[in-house]
């Protein structure tokens, strides 16, 4: 049986890390190491492109995001991936074969095979995705945390962003906004790369510029990081303004060293050990494994399905300022032939 990942409080994310945050981070971290190793498998197979066959998952970053609300029924935070997927989305809901057939573009996938990227939208979990433009979704994602604001929900935003949204002028925007309105918003900017670590310096005078609180992540322990983001939505929720936490570079050498120690920290401090920490790390397994099996057997996309949102059975409308008379109004569809855009 599949474990569950346990609810959080309603209102402030995690106050405090107890047993149940450490059953979490064990779970979701057997389950990002079982997938990184699996996807892997599927490139060398040929299932998956061949671009995936050193992917990698930075298990922090599903620390960060188990630091937040996370709900089923659209009432929760919510959360932007980005590259780092599919680690915040296991921490919000996501199974490993949800992410595998978005990967694969099976036409099984919540997309249907029409979206792009490592993350898709469900609205429901808190779950953006987007492909598009880098740094687009710091826009967006402030633009939700200040209607949060408006309407005074005790909800956040949370986005994964690269070190080259620093170059992307809908990021600017995005900060500036969020900065000047204090919007709730939290943006994880990877600077895991040595270009990206040398301008590591300057990153917090941006955010001091905007009006973010500025910390770096490191190699923090779980509890530790946990706290921060934590206290990072927390000081959000309350009004005192967005965060921008740079997310130093991992181990390559050691890669998952952050979690085994915090597997030896979780069974010294709550006593997760023994068969409990098994049974937690089989449940992982079983649910990667199968996964990866089911993937396979998974069919691909129709393609008049995958071509629904570009195929209609008229001819596309003009603009209304070609129009006759010209109106910006709704106009009746006009009978045609089928028309690809």
């Amino acid at each position: 049986m599949v474990r569950e990942p346990a609810s959080p409080s309603r209102t402030s994310g995690i106050t405090g890390f107890g047993r149940e945050t450490a059953e979490d981070l064990a779970f979701h971290g057997f389950q990002a190491r079982f997938l990184e190793e699996g996807i892997r498998a599927l490139a060398r197979a040929g299932d998956v492109g061949p671009d995936y066959t050193s992917f990698t998952i930075d298990v922090r970053s599903t620390v960060i995001a188990r630091a937040m609300y996370r709900a089923a029924d659209g009432s929760g935070d919510l959360c932007y991936p980005g590259g780092h997927a599919p680690g915040p989305s296991l921490a919000f809901g996501a199974t490993p074969l949800e992410f595998l057939r978005h990967l694969a573009c099976k036409g099984t996938s919540a997309g249907g095979a029409r979206e792009g990227g490592l993350s898709w939208t469900d609205t429901r979990r808190g779950l953006i995705g987007w492909a598009g433009a880098c740094g687009l979704m710091s826009q967006v994602l402030a633009g939700a945390a200040l209607a949060f604001r408006q309407r005074k929900h005790s909800r956040a935003a949370l986005a994964f962003e690269g070190s080259r949204a620093l170059d992307a002028g809908g990021w600017h925007e995005g900060m500036n906004l969020a900065g000047a309105l204090r919007a709730p918003l939290i943006v994880v900017l990877d600077v895991a790369t040595a270009a990206a670590a040398e301008c590591a310096p300057s990153i917090g005078a941006v955010a001091e510029g905007y009006g973010f609180a500025y910390a770096e992540l490191g190699q923090d322990p779980f509890d530790a990081l946990v706290r921060e983001v934590a206290a990072a939505r927390r000081r959000a929720v309350d009004g005192a303004g967005p965060t921008l936490l740079a997310l130093g570079p991992r181990s390559d050498s050691e890669p998952w060293a952050l979690h085994e120690r915090f597997l030896e920290s979780a069974s010294a401090e709550w006593g997760l050990a023994g068969p409990e920490l098994a049974a937690i790390e089989r449940a992982a397994r079983a649910g990667v494994d199968h996964a990866v099996a089911r993937l396979v057997k998974e069919p691909s996309p129709d393609p008049s399905d995958a071509l629904a949102p570009v195929h209609t059975d008229h001819e596309p409308f003009p603009p209304w300022t070609r129009r006759e008379p010209r109106s910006p109004g709704p106009v009746e569809p006009q009978p045609g032939s089928a028309h690809v855009h």
